[in-house]
């Protein structure tokens, strides 16, 4: 017996009822039946699976593309006393195996797991062992090949089902074309999947698109205007700190987050931004996925994403709340002049690739047919030093390298420290008994960070140090000593990237580059970007967005700046002829007369609406005569 999916989000999450079409969605998975869900930013995406998964015995399998985001999604739920796991190419042999093993035998909800996982032997072990009562796949457009984030190790997703061939899949995503979302449920061998697409748009977002010479002036003027909460998108590090700083000159309290800062930083602002203490956050694009902030009023973009999908997920993190909000996009010709030449830098020759996979297996001397799944600490800075390469450059080299399936590569991972304990409670306590040594720093450990028996915690080895008066160095120690008595596993901190190689090492001069990770990808790209610049010169926005992802009966809004613009040059020109016709009787000649180019067009067509609506009226002789109300 099921338990219903009412009762479950008010019992977790303390919604009364669902949104728009959630229900239906979970109603459809509950019904075993594969699921497609397009729906956009701030559509409740997650809980069209999280809802299903708890009402069914078992533990649901959630594949997601971005650490961050599965952290945020595993940290909620965990708030919420569900217990759930995640899995990436970070962990060690020893700690994943833990977690997998509390997924067969404990009673686990979510496994949260990072695509580039699923081939790796030991999952694919314990997986066949696990009782899964559903997998979702998160960001779902990564698994096409025509999707603005594909990941090839999406594609083998499908593989699973051999294990639990009556498993049913449900797939989420915020940005899929029409032919995006055939190509999911193609790919993932969905059968008679049941789709449901929602809106890309919302009536409470107005879009706006404004030329500027000087975006940040322009920026100035928004950010006192719009009172409330609100994100400023930049395209670089750079950008982001500067955009903050002008704001703060001119009385504006925002922050700058980004990749590059101490996970403190990030964390503090993050939360100070989350709970309303800041005001405005200025960013790159990655901020803003997972968190869950409904009262954004505005969101403001300093220069043009590179395709349509990605601008419409971060313009989306607005208005979740249902009150008005807006989302700008500031731009100048010199942003996107050349942007196809810098499009092609981002895809250098496959030769020089295929050297710089020769240079990673002789960094970290992997042998020839071996290094599959090993990971390491990776600097890029470092790594382009050492090569002489400009880091940039590099950077575009690893991204075609992941692409192809042969690295995954973690960008600005800083990971904390962790400990979960390996011993049952009653045979920790015995071992306190026998080594009194350990045992008041064990009690620490266990009074200070709950839930050690069940998963891996985060702890903070300078709150351990105060706490103990020992220094950093000798609880490092000891969690080490405990780590090799096989008390505890011990996961030092890193504040490294993180290099996992996905292949074991072959000869670099036959190393395959896929055309979906070069040629095709590269053409897709410009293609997304021409439809970036579309919106641009678009006569209605949120007509164009919905036209771009398929829906094409949508009318123009009447909320963006274009159909604002419009329809005060509408009123204007009707105004205009009004005030020609109070003068008395003209002929139709008479009144175009007083207008020139498109303007005498507009005004035809305006008085040819004004005859039909009764506003003015032709005489026998032809004379048009204004209609006044008595």
């Amino acid at each position: 017996m099921y338990a219903e999916p009412l009762e479950i989000l008010r019992q977790f999450w303390g919604y009364p009822a669902f949104r728009s079409q959630q229900e239906d969605i979970v109603r459809s998975v509950l019904l075993h039946n594969d699921t497609l869900a397009l729906m956009p930013t701030g559509g409740g995406k997650s809980l069209c699976f999280q809802v299903p998964a708890l009402c069914m015995p078992g533990i649901c399998i959630v594949v997601s593309p971005l650490v961050a985001l599965m952290k945020d999604q595993v940290d909620r739920l965990r708030s919420l006393d569900i217990k759930a796991h995640l899995i990436t190419s970070s962990l060690s042999y020893k700690e994943a195996d833990h977690i997998l093993d509390s997924c067969v035998h404990g009673p686990i909800k979510f496994l949260y797991v990072s695509p580039e996982r699923l081939q790796n032997e030991l999952f694919i072990e314990r997986f066949k062992r696990m009782n899964v009562n559903l997998i979702a796949i998160d960001e779902a457009h990564c698994i096409s090949q025509w999707g603005h984030d594909f990941r090839p190790a999406y594609r083998k997703i499908s593989e699973l089902r051999q294990w639990h061939p009556k498993v049913k899949m449900i797939a989420v995503t915020a940005s899929a074309t029409p032919q995006v979302a055939a190509d999911i449920t193609a790919q993932l061998g969905m059968k008679d999947p049941s789709v449901f697409a929602l809106p890309m748009v919302r009536s409470n977002l107005h879009y706006m698109v404004a030329e500027e010479a000087d975006p940040l002036a322009r920026l100035v003027r928004i950010c006192k205007k719009v009172q409330g909460s609100g994100i400023v998108y930049a395209g670089t590090r750079k950008g982001v700190r500067h955009t903050a700083e002008y704001l703060q000159s001119y009385g504006i309290d925002a922050r700058y987050y980004h990749a590059g800062l101490s996970v403190a930083d990030k964390e503090s602002i993050q939360q100070q931004w989350t709970v309303g203490k800041i005001p405005i956050i200025c960013a790159t694009n990655a901020f803003g996925m997972g968190i869950d902030k409904s009262d954004v009023r505005f969101v403001v973009h300093t220069s043009p994403p590179d395709n349509l999908e990605n601008y419409v997920q971060e313009a989306g993190r607005a208005g979740r709340d249902g009150n008005e909000a807006w989302a700008v996009l500031l731009w100048n010709k010199s942003q996107i002049e050349g942007y196809d030449q810098q499009i092609d830098k981002r895809f250098p020759e496959k030769d020089q690739v295929r050297l710089t996979y020769l240079n990673l297996c002789n960094a970290y001397d992997i042998a020839f047919g071996s290094g599959q799944d090993v990971s390491f600490p990776f600097d890029l800075q470092s790594f382009s030093k050492t090569y002489n390469r400009k880091a940039h450059e590099l950077y575009y080299d690893l991204e075609i390298l992941e692409l192809s399936g042969v690295i995954a590569f973690s960008e600005g991972a800083m990971l904390p420290s962790k400990v979960m304990f390996l011993m049952q409670s009653q045979t920790l306590y015995d071992f306190q008994v026998r080594n009194t040594k350990y045992d008041a720093f064990i009690r620490l450990l266990l009074r200070t960070y709950g839930g050690l028996f069940e998963t891996y915690g985060r702890i903070d080895i300078y709150q351990l140090s105060k706490a103990t008066g020992w220094t950093a160095a000798q609880v490092e120690r000891t969690l080490q000593q405990l780590d090799e008595m096989e008390v505890l596993s011990y996961q030092p901190r890193s504040v490294h990237p993180t290099l996992t190689f996905l292949i074991a090492r072959q000869d670099h001069k036959n190393l395959i580059i896929p055309s979906e990770a070069y040629s095709q990808r590269k053409e897709r790209i410009k293609e997304r970007w021409h439809g970036m610049q579309g919106y641009l010169d678009s006569a209605c926005r949120e007509q164009y967005i919905a036209h771009y992802f398929g829906d094409e009966e949508a009318q123009k809004c009447g909320r963006c700046d274009k159909c604002k613009e419009g329809n005060k040059r509408k009123n204007n020109l009707r105004t205009n002829l009004l005030n020609i016709l109070a003068a008395g009787e003209h002929t139709l000649a008479d009144v175009a007369d007083n207008f020139s180019g498109e303007e005498k067009t507009k005004a035809l067509e305006m008085l040819t609406e004004m005859i039909e609506e009764g506003q003015v009226s032709r005489n026998e002789d032809g004379m048009l005569l204004l209609i006044r109300e008595s």
